[in-house]
């Protein structure tokens, strides 16, 4: 039986840290295999039996663990076993989307499961303020709609648009509609709910989604490519998601297929994305319904692109066939550098052209890579931002253990 107290390193650790660790490793087979015996834990761990026992002990007596009924041996005997299993009724979680039209709110308990969930409208022309301010709202009538939420809060996650500072939970810079720069959103939801803020990308947050519970389940390199207003990647290499040096990486918006272009300034949204993201596709729209084309594009949404892309529209064919070029390039030439198994697409926009895109993509690359439209759709994003919020608040509860180990 292999045992944390018995390694190497166990006298440096400290018996706290030891006791922190067991726990730790406990509590995350818990989570992934549900109700189980202490005696099956001591065999999926390694620990010995009474290690589990006690530690089964104190996160049971702390509320993290409750019994779960009891298994009666077959008829090869044995003894009755009791069944334990992780809390997810301990506490809540929040997860807020921060897109273009509205933020988007989800409750949920330690597990995952939906709880509540509320939508707001925002107008990004208002600035950062008001979004997070309603954002902030949306939170609190979500919570003051059921006795005790408030107080079971544990942790938030917000998926928030553009180039995010992850340490210092802001938004270094979007440009488009937003047009944010060095945005605090830790700090003052924080300040508001009282419980640790995760920041991060809210493409990277579809990418975990995807890793969890999509496509992307047990496939080590895929790519997710989404277009909404914004263009970006979600990569996972190994297993495991890529963020790069700068926290930059997927932001394939700001790639150029032009030379002329190349050669000209700076443009912060990025010149792929300024050409092919959904409000500028809703532009283009707009001018040639200026330009009295005979179909109606007037409302600008992707289901009238479809439909006048159905009725042979010849603007309508223009837009969509000059938006499945530049996609193309930009999911071969991605695909070449990262060599995934998987890419996933997704977006209303996106999704018209998928099949172009795949067709194009195996002439393009010598080698198989499948490429496939999102189940998830929307709702990878917050997936993934509870997700993270899982993993924090499991390290949140491992902490608790440590320190009242320690007292």
């Amino acid at each position: 039986m292999r045992n944390l107290s018995g390694t190497p390193n166990a006298g440096r650790l400290g018996y706290a840290a030891v006791r922190r660790l067991n726990g730790a490793f406990l509590l995350s087979l818990l989570r992934r295999h549900g109700p189980t015996s202490r005696a099956e834990l001591a065999r999926l761990s390694g620990l010995t039996k009474p290690t589990v026992s006690s530690q089964i002990t104190d996160l049971i007596e702390r509320g993290i663990v409750v019994e779960h009924g009891v298994v009666v041996p077959d008829a090869r005997g044995g003894k009755p076993s009791t069944l334990v299993r992780f809390n997810p009724g301990l506490g809540h979680l929040i997860a807020i989307e921060i897109s273009a039209a509205e933020v988007r709110i989800r409750l949920t308990d330690l597990d995952g499961e939906k709880l509540d969930a509320e939508a707001a409208p925002i107008e990004p022309d208002r600035g950062a303020r008001h979004v997070l301010q309603t954002a902030i709202r949306a939170v609190n009538r979500v919570l003051k709609r059921g006795e005790g939420r408030r107080e079971k809060l544990m942790v938030a996650a917000v998926a928030a648009p553009g180039r995010i500072d992850a340490e210092a939970g802001k938004v270094v810079e979007t440009g488009n509609v937003f047009h944010w720069a060095n945005v605090a959103i830790r700090e003052p939801l924080e300040r508001d709910f009282g419980v640790p803020v995760v920041v991060e990308n809210d493409v990277n947050f579809a990418t975990l989604g995807e890793m969890h519970f999509g496509l992307g389940r047990g496939v080590r390199n895929f790519i997710l490519i989404r277009l909404t207003t914004g263009i970006a990647a979600g990569l996972v290499l190994d297993g495991r998601l890529y963020r790069g040096t700068h926290g930059t990486a997927g932001e394939i918006g700001h790639m150029v297929f032009d030379r002329e272009i190349a050669a000209g300034p700076i443009n912060p949204r990025g010149h792929l994305e300024s050409t092919i993201g959904l409000d500028r596709i809703r532009e283009r729209i707009h001018a040639a319904r200026m330009q009295a084309v005979p179909f109606d594009l007037s409302a600008a949404n992707p289901d009238d692109l479809l439909e006048a892309l159905r009725v042979r529209d010849p603007i309508a064919a223009a837009i969509a066939n000059d938006l499945e070029s530049k996609l193309t390039l930009a999911v071969s030439n991605i695909a070449a550098v990262a060599d995934p198994e998987l890419i996933i697409l997704t977006g209303d926009l996106i999704v018209l052209v998928a099949d172009q895109i795949q067709a194009a993509v195996k002439c393009i690359l010598p080698w198989p890579i499948r490429v496939e439209t999102s189940a998830l759709g929307d709702e990878a994003v917050l997936l993934g931002a509870i997700g993270a919020a899982q993993e924090f608040a499991h390290d949140l509860l491992c902490g608790k253990q440590s320190q009242m180990a320690s007292d």
